[in-house]
């Protein structure tokens, strides 16, 4: 009988302990972005079962960046849609970055927790995360791309601008040592992001500045220049797609690109086909680049390539 009456009183205190947790609500955070894009960076903490949740609104085909450093590697984040049964992005199981081009407009939720395992055992969990909102094939072409991006004593003025009706990249470099002339890049697309970074390492920064035009299959673009040991910049290449085969299986352009670390990262939705009536898998593949030196200035050279 005590025995019996052991394995019920214990077997109440289970439900009791788990019914408690589920009743801890979470740290909600509203994400709100100037003219409805932007970055955004956090560096906080969850302990135990508590979790946050940044909620952010967005519209149909803009493209939302989390990139997550945790602490404790039993902390992961989760992506949802206001009133979708299922998760965007399920990061135990894809990991700590999400780059991709969301389905429709409305309010979408990041939400940051441990495993079990270790909120079982009160662990805590501190952490940065980072919530970029670009425009993607949402862009505004009534409000042209104006930003100031600075490195390593390198700073860069970008602007959309139309020079004979086209559209056009006005880049202006200042601190340089020696050419700090303007540059122009005619544009294909509308500009999504731009970014400043250090990919290799060598203390002078690169610019990178991804486009894509609207629309189905259309494919993402990158204009990228590195400031050579600080005294000019000349161009990055990367290169197409289709130079790998393996790569390019299933490929219909709608490229989003990002920093991440010491890596440029290119993820696309993959296509059953390459006909123009090709259905999506359900499956994103997203490539890494490294910058190296190449014969005749710098290349993105592919480095990793993973599917999920």
């Amino acid at each position: 009988m005590n025995i019996w009456l052991g394995a019920i009183l214990a077997a109440l205190v289970s439900l009791s302990a788990h019914a408690a947790t589920a009743d801890i609500p979470p740290r909600i955070q509203q994400v709100n972005y100037k003219s409805g894009y932007g970055s955004v960076q956090f560096k906080q903490s969850i302990k135990g079962y508590k979790t946050a949740e940044y909620k952010l609104n967005a519209k149909a085909g803009q493209v939302l960046t989390v990139d997550f450093k945790p602490s404790n590697t039993s902390a992961y984040f989760n992506i949802a849609a206001r009133g979708s049964d299922s998760a965007l992005f399920n990061g135990s199981v894809k990991g700590n970055h999400f780059i991709g081009s969301l389905p429709a407009d409305g309010e979408y939720t990041v939400q940051v927790y441990l495993m079990r395992n270790a909120a079982r055992r009160n662990e805590v969990a501190n952490y940065g995360i980072t919530l970029i909102l670009s425009n993607g094939d949402a862009a505004d072409n009534n409000s042209p791309f104006e930003q100031n991006l600075a490195l390593q004593g390198i700073n860069f003025h970008l602007k959309e601008d139309r020079v004979d009706g086209k559209p056009t990249l006005r880049i202006e470099p200042k601190g340089l040592e020696i050419d700090n002339s303007l540059l122009t890049q005619p544009l294909t697309g509308n500009i999504v992001r731009a970014e400043v970074a250090d990919l290799n390492n060598d203390g002078s920064p690169e610019i990178y500045i991804a486009t894509r035009a609207p629309g189905r299959g259309m494919p993402g673009g990158l204009v990228a220049y590195s400031a050579n040991n600080k005294k000019s910049l000349s161009e990055i290449y990367l290169p197409p797609v289709s130079d790998n085969p393996k790569t390019a299986e299933g490929y219909q352009g709608e490229d989003a690109f990002a920093v991440v670390e010491n890596r440029l990262v290119r993820r696309f939705p993959v296509y059953d086909s390459a006909g123009a009536n090709a259905g999506r898998t359900g499956k994103m593949r997203q490539v890494q680049y490294k910058l190296m030196a190449g014969e005749a200035g710098w290349i993105l050279r592919e480095d990793k390539v993973t599917e999920y």
